[in-house]
C-alpha cells in the first residue's frame, strides 16, 4: 500500500462517519422530545395536589410552546439534516436542537419549582 492509496481510502471513512454521527443526533432529538413530553407532563401532575395560591401552575402560552415545542425542535431537525448532513459543519444543527431541548427542560424545571 502506497501513501497515495492510503490517502484515497482515508476521506472516504470521514465523511461517512461525519454523517453517521450528524444522524444519529438529528434522530436521537426524537428521544430528547420524548423526554421534553413526559418531564412537562410530570412537572403538571405534580402540581395537582397543591392548593396554595403560590402554587407554580402552567400558563397557557408558555406552558405549550415549551411542551409542544420539543418536537417541532426534532421535527425541524431531522428535516433540516436532510440538507446539511454532508456538510462538514452539518452536526451543528442537532448539536443546536438538543441545546433547544436541554434549555426547554431547564426552563420547565426552574418554572416549576
Amino acid at each position: 500500500m502506497t501513501a497515495s492509496n492510503a490517502t484515497e481510502t482515508h476521506p472516504d471513512h470521514a465523511p461517512r462517519a461525519r454523517l453517521w454521527i450528524n444522524w444519529l443526533l438529528a434522530l436521537s432529538t426524537i428521544l430528547g422530545a420524548g423526554i421534553v413530553q413526559l418531564f412537562a407532563m410530570g412537572a403538571v401532575m405534580s402540581t395537582s395536589a397543591c392548593s396554595a395560591p403560590n402554587c407554580p401552575k402552567p400558563t397557557g402560552f408558555i406552558y405549550g410552546l415549551l411542551t409542544y415545542g420539543a418536537p417541532v425542535v426534532a421535527v425541524a431537525a431531522i428535516v433540516l439534516s436532510f440538507f446539511t448532513a454532508r456538510l462538514p459543519r452539518g452536526w451543528i444543527v442537532p448539536a443546536v436542537a438538543w441545546l433547544l431541548l436541554v434549555i426547554d427542560v431547564a426552563i420547565l424545571a426552574a418554572a416549576f419549582s
